[in-house]
């Protein structure tokens, strides 16, 4: 099977209502094995008045954004009162089925830093009906990265 390259207009935030991901996040300090990275989910909503909750799999909630014009995405995850800080998953949009970025994060007693990687596989829709296949997807860009970087020693 062939896989097209194509283009896509800019994704705005009804392209992310509603949908569910898979989070794959690698902190700083972890080692760099497979077994380091804390994989979960987060569901993306919208409620009735406007607002862009995110709901992960810990149980944990937060807020989602996207800057349009710079196609710049952010997910946050608060903690109880705020008390043990603030972490945000954020990057730009560069596929409709995958993110990547990294994790920042800060709290009452330690300054905003960065504190890791992620990379997200986007799964569908939260109601079950409209699930992503592996086939849709296709190869991840960072896996697509490799390759070519393989193509080009040879």
């Amino acid at each position: 099977m062939e896989w097209v390259e194509e283009e896509f207009e800019l994704l705005t935030e009804r392209d992310f209502y509603n949908t569910e991901w898979k989070i794959g996040t690698l902190m700083d300090g972890a080692p760099r094995s497979p077994t380091s990275i804390d994989t979960t989910w987060v569901r993306l909503m919208t409620t009735e008045d406007g607002t862009n909750k995110a709901v992960w799999g810990d149980g944990s909630k937060g807020k989602w954004t996207i800057d349009v014009p710079s196609q710049f995405f952010s997910i946050s995850k608060e903690t109880f009162g705020g008390w043990l800080g603030k972490r945000i998953w954020a990057g730009t949009i560069e596929d409709f089925y995958y993110l990547e970025g990294t994790v920042r994060g800060w709290s009452p007693i330690s300054p905003a830093s960065v504190d890791g990687q992620w990379q997200a596989i986007r799964l569908g829709s939260m109601d079950g009906g409209d699930r992503v296949t592996a086939e849709e997807r296709g190869v991840a860009p960072w896996f697509m990265e490799e390759e070519e970087e393989q193509k080009e020693k040879e």
